[in-house]
């Protein structure tokens, strides 16, 4: 994967996920020297390096999204795995005083709850993307699942109620 290929998928993972962007109020340039401390210079910062791309890194699979049948879903575990890491890395997403059990909580804010849980699939290396009512998930181009992972009353949704479709080839 090029250089450029892996900043821009950082770039979109950082606003997926709500990412803040920081706007330096710094009036020197990058050829201005360094300012001096008591009369030494102040050494330059290290860069940062890039993150590691996650996801699969899959073009687009070409389907349409239409016709996709209902079937038995293969990715249902991992998606159970990322909406519980979401509860335990963003409790403030959920109201854990009303659900009903185990991973169905109160969903406190319907897209962040989305972009995690898409953000944790990525982690695992799976392709994904939502459109706040469905996540499809691929790990290749042969298919993609979709997932319904919050309930129309506004719980998580998990284990095998949460799949709805497979679709040949992956509309994503």
């Amino acid at each position: 994967m090029s250089q450029t290929m892996r900043w821009a998928l950082s770039l979109l993972v950082a606003t997926s996920v709500g990412g803040c962007y920081h706007k330096s109020q710094s009036t020197t340039g990058p050829d201005t020297p360094p300012a001096a401390v008591n009369g030494s210079p102040v050494a330059s910062p290290t860069p940062i390096p890039t993150p590691a791309a996650i996801g699969c890194g899959l073009p687009p699979g070409g389907g349409s999204g239409a016709g996709c049948p209902y079937q038995v879903g293969v990715f249902t575990e991992d998606v159970n795995r990322a909406i519980a890491e979401a509860q335990n890395e963003h409790p403030e997403l959920f109201d854990f005083n009303d659900g009903y059990g185990q991973l169905s909580w109160r969903v406190l804010n319907r897209k962040k709850y989305y972009d995690v849980v898409k953000y944790n699939l990525e982690r695992m290396g799976y392709c994904a993307a939502h459109d706040e009512e469905e996540i499809g998930v691929k790990n290749d181009n042969r298919f993609n699942e979709q997932f319904q992972i919050m309930s129309s009353f506004g719980y998580s949704r998990w284990g095998a109620g949460s799949y709805r479709a497979t679709c040949w080839p992956p509309w994503f």
